[in-house]
């Protein structure tokens, strides 16, 4: 089958206009050759075109780029995954003395170092901020022993930045470029906003308009801060679909390398719209019709998506900049997955009837997420409910719906209902106590029980 950018651009603009995205760029590879198209507008306030070179945010994809600096280091036999992260960063440190001390660098590749990563403080902008954000987990807690239970943390990623700055004597940023965007021949890739203003530059958008701020503080960057285009990003996806050639030959990552990256290291929770899998630093999907691999990011008001076939050399890019990203998505990128390589996503949860009542008593509390607290509670027919509650204006900003209810899927398994726009939210309840309560609250983050 042949995609042509007539089509892409024709199904790319009817599905975003549908789903309200104001603005998208789409990048498909099939066959060795590259398809490109882009709808809408980069900023609803200034009305510029979105167009194929438009730089958007990528969020946590920029966590498949973190991963790859770090294998690069293992390919040199400079980095063993599994030796205490302590042997090159011995200042790195937590609330719980042991538990720092056994963190391996592959515990935070694959979200399982145990400690919660949410940190949204600004460290300032320059090329210290990483390290200053890694030397505020001195007060992170123990949530589970290093390596016993997945629970996405971006601070984890920020710490694996900030190993490699120190093995390579550099600034992670300045690092990418040299060692990756370089190498691949890639001119959109950037982290500051005086960089993005080099380029068609998306912002991204929230419910009120315009977000307010363009992207995440600069220490974040090694978990979420890159922006490109999406053909840029897809030329990196490239890369690992080739086991780590450089389309000019280059080998800028062994074939091992590449490929344990994608090799399941984890099992998250049964959530269906979380992978099944998760590789070293990479989202593995178990599609109907063969593997899936790559990630999914979000900044503010901005999403992306990469999503990569093995052996069958398919791969498509989608970066927005607002509205029902999600939606969009399912809507046009797994139906194209679907057409080129045969692979058919799995559908989300399916809520039973609201309503059903349960016994509460196991699962009403506070749960601890870091920059909110999540509490659930119950209503008069003892019907879940779970309430974001944010500890700043800032993250206030971005909760969209604070109140939820939630049907049971199973004893420990609940989706949320009545939400007929965007990605249904589902949380697991895992640990319970010799009281029947549950310890953890698990959304993709594990959160303890604090009241």
């Amino acid at each position: 089958m042949t995609i042509t950018a007539s089509d892409l651009r024709e199904r790319l603009a009817t599905l975003a206009g549908r789903h309200r995205v104001p603005g998208a760029a789409l990048a498909v590879l099939h066959g060795g050759a590259v398809v490109e198209a882009a709808t809408g507008v980069l900023n609803t306030r200034t009305g510029v075109e979105a167009t194929p070179d438009s730089v958007f945010q990528i969020g946590s994809v920029t966590k498949t780029w973190t991963a790859t600096l770090v294998m690069q280091l293992v390919d040199e036999g400079r980095l063993d995954l599994d030796r205490p992260i302590r042997d090159h960063l011995p200042e790195f440190a937590l609330a719980d003395e042991d538990a720092a001390a056994a963190v391996t660098p592959r515990h935070l590749l694959t979200h399982t170092a145990g400690f919660p990563g949410e940190d949204l403080t600004d460290y300032g902008r320059n090329e210290d901020a990483v390290a200053a954000l890694v030397a505020n987990l001195s007060g992170a807690p123990k949530v589970t022993e290093p390596g016993a239970l997945f629970s996405y943390n971006n601070a984890g990623f920020v710490v694996l930045g900030r190993l490699v700055e120190v093995l390579r004597e550099g600034a992670w940023g300045e690092l990418t470029q040299r060692r990756l965007a370089g190498p691949l021949g890639l001119g959109t890739v950037v982290t500051l906003p005086e960089q993005a203003l080099m380029h068609r530059a998306a912002i991204g958008h929230v419910e009120t308009g315009p977000a307010p701020v363009w992207s995440l503080p600069r220490a974040l960057d090694p978990a979420g801060g890159l922006a490109m285009s999406a053909t840029d990003l897809l030329e990196f996806g490239r890369l690992h679909l080739n086991h780590g050639l450089a389309p000019d030959g280059t080998r800028l990552l062994s074939r091992a390398a590449a490929e344990a990256m994608s090799t399941p290291q984890v099992t998250p929770p049964p959530l269906s719209a979380f992978p099944r899998s998760y590789g070293l630093g990479m989202e593995v999907h178990d599609w109907d019709g063969g593997t899936v691999t790559g990630h999914s990011g979000a900044t503010i008001g901005q999403k992306a998506y990469l999503r990569m076939v093995p052996g069958a050399d398919v791969a498509v890019a989608l970066l927005t900049n607002g509205g029902a990203a999600d939606e969009l998505h399912a809507d046009l990128g797994h139906p194209l997955l679907n057409e080129l390589a045969g692979v058919r996503a799995p559908a989300p949860a399916s809520p039973p009837e609201a309503g059903t009542p349960i016994d509460p008593r196991p699962y009403v509390g506070d749960f601890d997420m870091g920059l909110a607290t999540i509490r659930i509670g119950h209503d008069e027919r003892n019907v879940l409910t779970m309430t974001t509650i944010p500890r700043s204006s800032y993250v206030e900003s971005l909760v969209t719906n604070p109140v939820a209810t939630l049907a049971a899927l199973d004893g420990s398994r609940f989706v949320e209902v009545g939400q007929d726009d965007g990605e249904r939210r589902e949380v697991v309840f895992l640990d319970p106590g010799a009281d029947g309560r549950f310890r953890i609250l698990h959304n993709s983050r594990a959160m303890l029980r604090i009241s």
